[in-house]
């Protein structure tokens, strides 16, 4: 049964949640078959139905079964779970950010900016001296 924070993500976005982190327990670095890992979800600050992706991918967390089982018995300090999914590499991030579903926003430059300028200012030293 999911924990109340990790409901709603779908058997393939936590499958796909579970190979962002290589198949490793994030508390001990234990390797293990995906079958052998759980999501955790810790309670948010401020309990939101409607969380976004990013605010679940920083309340999630990829356990194994005896961390999971340690994590309800003997709470682990909340810090410490937040610090390990504070240490997630940026292509972890993304990863596990893709499989809850979030799209980036695109970035399109604006029309008003001479690139020429910007790229010549970038060539000179605070002299005003090219190097």
């Amino acid at each position: 049964m999911p924990e109340p924070w990790c409901e709603g993500i779908s058997q393939e976005g936590e499958e796909r949640i579970k190979r962002a982190v290589e198949s490793t327990c994030e508390l001990c670095r234990e390797y293990l078959p995906r079958s052998g890992l759980e999501l955790h979800g810790i309670p948010p600050a401020i309990h939101e139905r409607d969380a976004g992706p990013k605010d679940r991918e920083r309340n999630i967390l990829v356990v194994c079964d005896p961390c999971h089982r340690l994590i309800h018995a003997e709470p682990v300090p909340e810090e410490k779970l937040r610090a390990r999914i504070a240490a997630r590499t940026f292509s972890v991030r993304r990863e596990i950010l893709s499989a809850l579903g979030y799209v980036p926003r695109s970035v399109t430059p604006p029309d008003d900016q001479d690139f020429a300028q910007i790229y010549d200012d970038t060539l000179k030293d605070f002299a005003g001296h090219y190097r």
